[in-house]
């Protein structure tokens, strides 16, 4: 990827962006809705958005990202963009199904409110599939229609794509589709262990082995230099190759302000995780979770190093870093110390190595910059 493409996306990764619920209803039932046991169909008031809004101010966020649910069901969606921009956010976002953007007038007046930024979660191209996830008859349709009356308007358009077992094999397909309707811009999402996706993980989750060839052809796409691809969550020994396609590991804040009040209960009164057991070895968070636990018994936790098969020192990095338990920890500071010290990861081509058993892997940071060719895994005499 070239240097002002990477610089572009990470510059977008990085930039503080703060997240408001403003529904717990939604128009769809899609069938991996991390968000099932919160949808009571309700929607929170002005004055609570406006509260939580002014938070976001107070932490220096500039740009605000409105959710559910899906935020277009909240009937005073409009006036809650107006109040965000004389608020002084510089950049509204919102991320929906896209329903309610076929509905001409609706996008008119989002325009006239200021919003700058449409996500549409548009997971496939082929309608009963498409209808197939979302659960509604018809909302393919006017999902599409949606999406061509926000791009009439001018917003910014991008498309999130939650990979399954349902769209793995057209996903190539999907995104030439959307492409050629004017998107430039795509989030791919791994599905995660939570809410109707767990619930209906035999449906959805898929083994990668088999995955893998239909992946790698979808990812291809994003060696045009004019088109921008992100993914979300999936772990980074399958981008062997796509390394510049890795999350970058700033987004890791985001999932554990997700799961804080979990966190703050493990730390503060050393109640479990609520979702601890077998459902972790499908998550992002597992490596993260599992160095919380090994801080909250030891008291003390070191920093990785490694790979032990780079071929120069300067290829490793080393263990020198130690973060303690006391007084002045803070989720943050962890999340910290565990993107820049323990945020390891291994190859594929690591499974078959001699010595994957003691190996910690590469730090993210090295492989995002020098990929992970430099690994040569030890063969097994």
């Amino acid at each position: 990827m070239n240097g002002n493409k990477a610089f572009i996306k990470d510059a977008a990764a990085e930039q503080k962006r703060h997240w408001v619920r403003i529904t717990r209803a939604c128009n769809n039932r899609c069938l991996f809705c991390l968000d099932r046991e919160n949808r009571n169909g309700s929607v929170f008031s002005v004055d609570e958005v406006v509260a939580d809004l002014k938070r976001g101010l107070a932490t220096g966020a500039k740009r605000v990202v409105l959710s559910g649910g899906d935020p277009t069901v909240h009937p005073k969606l409009c006036e809650i963009v107006t109040r965000a921009k004389e608020l002084g956010y510089d950049h509204v976002q919102i991320i929906t199904n896209g329903r309610m953007l076929a509905y001409p007038k609706f996008a008119t007046d989002l325009k006239k409110a200021g919003l700058d930024e449409v996500t549409l979660s548009l997971h496939s191209h082929i309608e009963e599939d498409f209808e197939r996830m979302g659960g509604i008859k018809g909302s393919y349709k006017q999902a599409l229609r949606g999406l061509l009356n926000a791009q009439g308007q001018g917003f910014i358009v991008s498309v999130d794509i939650v990979i399954n077992r349902i769209n793995y094999k057209t996903l190539r397909e999907t995104l030439l589709f959307y492409i050629r309707l004017g998107v430039s811009e795509f989030d791919l999402l791994y599905p995660i262990p939570f809410g109707d996706a767990w619930e209906n993980r035999g449906k959805l989750f898929f083994d990668h082995g088999e995955a893998h060839e239909y992946l790698r052809d979808a990812l291809s796409l994003s060696k045009n230099k004019d088109l921008f691809i992100w993914t979300n969550r999936m772990p980074a020994r399958y981008l062997e190759g796509f390394e510049d396609l890795i999350q970058n590991p700033v987004k890791l804040h985001d999932e554990v302000r997700g799961m804080r009040s979990g966190f703050t209960r493990l730390v503060e009164q050393g109640t479990p995780m609520w979702c601890k057991g077998e459902r972790c070895e499908y998550c992002f968070m597992k490596n993260f979770c599992a160095d919380l636990d090994l801080l909250l018994e030891s008291k003390r936790l070191e920093g990785k190093s490694g790979p032990l098969c780079a071929s120069s020192g300067a290829e490793k990095k080393k263990r020198t870093a130690v973060f303690r338990l006391d007084g002045d920890f803070s989720l943050e500071k962890f999340t910290d110390f565990h993107i820049a010290h323990r945020y390891f990861v291994k190859s594929l081509r690591c499974e078959g190595c001699a010595l994957v058993k003691r190996c910690d892997g590469v730090w993210i940071e090295s492989v995002r910059k020098d990929g992970f060719s430099k690994l040569i895994p030890k063969i097994r005499i």
